[in-house]
């Protein structure tokens, strides 16, 4: 069995580049906030349903942009196949870059304290408390916070600016409609300091929500109207989203079919099968809430499935934060989501997300319902 590669500093670029030199017929759905091009690989065969593979939908969980490269090359099915690697590739290109672009001119910064400086003497200052603040750069806001290991810091971020957005509107306003990056704050394997600009959007109606939580809405930004239009092209039988977040191991929030919930609860077998046989870790349910940072009213939107650790079973709706690409997959077939450990070595989640989700793939196609 090769070993997968995983280069920490893994570019937009070098995302771009890679699928245009892979071999294999690209299609472009349509561009980012910057006008980069969102591309799809055509992979596999003919045979129906197709198969879509997707990553980075936030900038900072780079082992599935690099698991979905890999599974470029490493996929072998009859099955038609489209994988778009990079869902946001505006906030992967780094803070440099986005600031650039907000800036309309090269901005050079070195660190986060020059990211800060930069910011103050540039940018209109939103709003600040402690040590956060919020700026608007032409029209795009940031939000920087103190260096902090782990991720704990930018849960807290998110958390304050979604709790800024419901009790005090008016303070945010000026970025109402608009996109909204943090300045990465934590220190992950792959994604440094520098490396990743994490993408909000506060929606005109002043609610604060990320690129996977806008599918179906007309106010979409255009990564995520991008996605929306390539699903309902090619309508996938199998959507594997590639995740990365919280717990101390791997874990799958998965849609729980209406009917047939056996064959997804084999095709997590299959994934859990390779990540323990190489010894990762697998989160508990009791891990994940411990570390969930969700402001779900309902704790019951997503609950443990008792025969198989690491397999959670998501009521998306009743968490109420907008519809993501799980909710437009479980319309059109198996809905699949992988969720890596960020804080564990870069090369042990790209290895668990693919060779795993192979494993999965294989019993979807084992236990395809024969037509006839």
């Amino acid at each position: 069995m090769e070993t997968l590669s995983a280069n920490p500093k893994l570019t937009t670029s070098d995302v771009v580049e890679t699928l245009h030199t892979c071999g294999k017929p690209t299609h472009e759905w349509g561009r980012a906030i910057d006008d980069t091009p969102m591309l799809s690989v055509r992979a596999g065969g003919d045979k129906q349903p197709v198969i879509f593979i997707t990553a980075g939908a936030h900038s900072d969980e780079t082992a599935g942009v690099h698991a979905a490269l890999h599974l470029v090359r490493l996929l072998d099915t009859e099955h038609e196949v489209h994988i778009l690697p990079l869902r946001d590739p505006f906030g992967f290109a780094g803070v440099g870059h986005c600031l650039s672009f907000a800036a309309g001119q090269p901005v050079k910064v070195n660190d986060h304290i020059e990211v800060f400086q930069y910011l103050i003497k540039q940018a209109e200052l939103i709003w600040h408390e402690n040590e956060m603040y919020v700026f608007k750069l032409g029209e795009i806001g940031f939000v920087w916070n103190p260096l902090q290991p782990g991720i704990e810091n930018y849960w807290a971020m998110m958390g304050r600016i979604g709790k800024l957005a419901k009790e005090k509107p008016g303070v945010l306003k000026p970025l109402s409609g608009k996109s909204v990056m943090l300045i990465n704050s934590a220190d992950i394997d792959g994604a440094r300091t520098m490396q990743r600009c994490w993408h909000a959007v506060l929606s005109e109606k002043m609610e604060w929500l990320h690129l996977n939580r806008f599918f179906g809405r007309s106010d979409a930004p255009p990564e995520t109207a991008t996605v929306d239009r390539l699903m309902q092209t090619i309508q996938p039988g199998l959507t594997c989203d590639l995740h990365e977040g919280n717990g101390n191991g791997f874990w799958m929030p998965i849609p729980k079919p209406e009917r047939n919930s056996e064959r997804v609860l084999n095709m997590s077998r299959a994934y859990f099968g390779y990540i323990t046989s190489r010894g990762y870790p697998v989160t508990t349910y009791e891990n994940w809430l411990a570390t969930d940072h969700s402001a779900a009213s309902d704790p019951s939107w997503m609950l443990p499935e008792p025969s198989l650790p690491g397999l959670f079973w998501v009521k998306t709706t009743l968490r109420m934060e907008g519809p993501n690409l799980m909710d437009l997959a479980n319309q059109m077939g198996v809905a699949y989501g992988t969720e890596a450990p960020m804080e564990l070595p870069l090369a042990m989640r790209v290895d668990g997300i693919t060779r795993g989700i192979l494993a999965a793939i294989k019993v979807w196609e084992e236990t395809m319902p024969q037509s006839g």
